[in-house]
């Protein structure tokens, strides 16, 4: 990847700073897609993609601060469109059915991402590029606020509402774990790109989600699984180990084990969840201890989400606990899931609580009993930390207030974390955030 460049609204000086310099050369070592803020605007060759990826400029003017370009080479195509995370709306002026669908130039101080129409679908913005014909790049410039944005494209689709077209990722700053093309697990068709904060404009400190200069190891592995009917007998994972993290370590590293939501697979949370850069900035900084952090994928499994427990119980945790350094003590897990991934979590959490001492609930899909047993209600007290938490605008958020009620009426504690946002990666990256800072591994 080039070196960053910013333009310095005061002088027009372009400027090679080192701190991007070192984010280049992490975003090498663990790939783009995972870590991407900036890179080179394009050589005098336009085939070089790892020339073309989005430029993130610092304008010191509104609404936000920051402007984003984002580059697509293709001189045959005959249109290219982007999608983008990037609708907005005011909360005071939001529901679990409605929206204000602001773009981004039309941002103000207190809007957050979310769907419009609001709802459980990524009903993001998708607006048309423009080709330069001397160089067959399309391009697409807007402001953002601070934050990590997901992106794809759409190329020649002739469709206005997408129907039958592809979307695909930055082939400049792909997915970490496409190298060239070529996935090494489940296919991501987004890239993301971290955009800072500028307070003269209002917008929030988001910095626990950019690229960090200490940065853990992400792979793709498979574990034997006689469950799994896709594929026939194994099973993916994605799982990361963090900076420094010493196969013999004396005392065994704490794992957290997160789920995807419908529609996903075990690369969401290291792609959109942005998770990887969460991790690493909170170890950094000294709010989490180093862990191991396994991804799983619920999809070609029996059973919904009986059989996703069976599954972790039986096949992921021994596998893991085989071949890393982590701790086989209950207390030192924790799961989080999100969605149709709450749900399955809420299966471990009544049917099966004593496999963690820490769990997540995330915007659940349900899963949740109409009452507890005494002995349900009794298990779940000896958890060491339960959050239950989504968007206060989700349009499935009756189910986590269901399931509060419930808890509350058995007698269980837990901590409420309800954030303006929808059904969707902004709300679940705060509240992983969240979830691991004051409560995972933090009750010894």
């Amino acid at each position: 990847m080039g070196t960053a460049k910013f333009q310095d609204p005061g002088t027009g000086e372009r400027r090679r700073r080192p701190l991007l310099r070192a984010f280049g050369a992490v975003c090498t070592a663990l790939g783009a897609g995972a870590l991407a803020l900036v890179v080179a605007a394009p050589a005098a060759h336009a085939e070089d993609h790892v020339k073309l990826g989005p430029t993130v400029t610092r304008t010191g003017t509104g609404p936000t601060g920051y402007t984003v370009t984002f580059r697509y080479y293709d001189p045959t195509a005959t249109s290219v469109q982007i999608k983008g995370e990037w609708y907005f709306s005011n909360p005071a002026q939001t529901t679990g059915t409605s929206s204000q669908g602001l773009l981004p130039s039309q941002w103000q101080p207190g809007d957050v991402p979310i769907a419009y129409p609001n709802a459980t679908a990524a009903n993001w913005p998708v607006s048309d590029m423009t080709e330069d014909p001397a160089t067959g790049i399309w391009s697409f410039t807007t402001p953002l606020p601070s934050g990590t944005f997901s992106y794809g494209f759409y190329v020649n689709c002739a469709s206005s509402t997408q129907a039958g077209c592809t979307e695909v990722s930055d082939p400049a700053n792909p997915p970490w774990n496409d190298v060239d093309g070529v996935s090494t697990g489940s296919v991501e068709p987004t890239s993301q790109v971290y955009v800072p904060s500028d307070p003269r404009f209002g917008t929030l400190d988001y910095s626990w989600q950019a690229p960090s200069r200490d940065h853990g190891k992400l792979v793709d592995v498979s574990y034997p699984d006689p469950q799994s009917t896709s594929p026939v007998g194994t099973h993916p994972l994605v799982v990361y180990t963090p900076p420094g993290y010493n196969p013999r370590r004396r005392v065994p590293y704490p794992t957290l084990y997160l789920s995807h939501g419908g529609g996903g697979n075990e690369v969401d949370w290291s792609t959109q969840g942005a998770a990887v850069s969460i991790i690493d900035n909170l170890i950094r900084a000294g709010q989490v201890q180093p862990m191991v952090v396994v991804m799983t994928n619920f999809n070609g499994l029996p059973n919904g989400d009986a059989g996703y427990s069976t599954d972790v119980i039986d096949n992921v945790i021994p596998y893991v606990e085989a071949h890393y350094n982590v701790s086989a003590n209950p207390d030192e897990r924790a799961i989080a899931g999100l969605s149709a991934g709450g749900a399955r979590v809420n299966d471990l959490l009544v049917n099966h609580t004593s496999e963690f001492g820490y769990y997540s609930i995330m915007s659940p899909g349900g899963g949740f009993p109409a009452t507890l047993t005494s002995a349900q209600a009794a298990a779940m007290n000896s958890v060491l930390a339960l959050q239950v938490g989504g968007g206060l605008q989700d349009p499935i958020r009756a189910n986590l207030t269901t399931e509060e009620s419930e808890l509350t009426a058995a007698g269980v504690p837990f901590t409420d974390d309800s954030v303006n946002g929808g059904h969707e990666w902004y709300v679940w990256r705060i509240l992983l955030r969240d979830f691991l800072t004051p409560m995972a591994f933090h009750h010894r």
